[in-house]
């Protein structure tokens, strides 16, 4: 899994605690998909995605993942559902 982060300029979430929650489960961590992080809505992270293809990719963007609102809590359970639903 590869971590794409933004510049941390106005994060709402704490980005490198929710990476570590997902990282810490070892299966989600081998596969080959790009986790585009960023600490606002303004998704800075994802913003490389309008100039290459990115299949097994999970966006979040201070309380959203994939475009979906989120409690802070809800945050890192999301990105792994969303991981391994891409994992296939």
């Amino acid at each position: 899994m590869r971590i794409v982060y933004c510049g941390g300029c106005n994060p709402v979430i704490d980005r490198v605690a929710l990476v570590a929650e997902v990282s810490a489960d070892a299966e989600l961590a081998a596969l080959d998909a790009t986790v585009f992080v960023s600490g606002c809505s303004r998704s800075c992270a994802a913003e490389q995605m309008l100039v290459r293809h990115e299949p097994r990719a999970v966006v979040v963007a201070g309380q959203h993942v994939d475009g979906t609102y989120l409690a802070p809590g809800e945050l890192a359970e999301r990105v792994k559902q969303a991981l391994r639903s891409r994992g296939d």
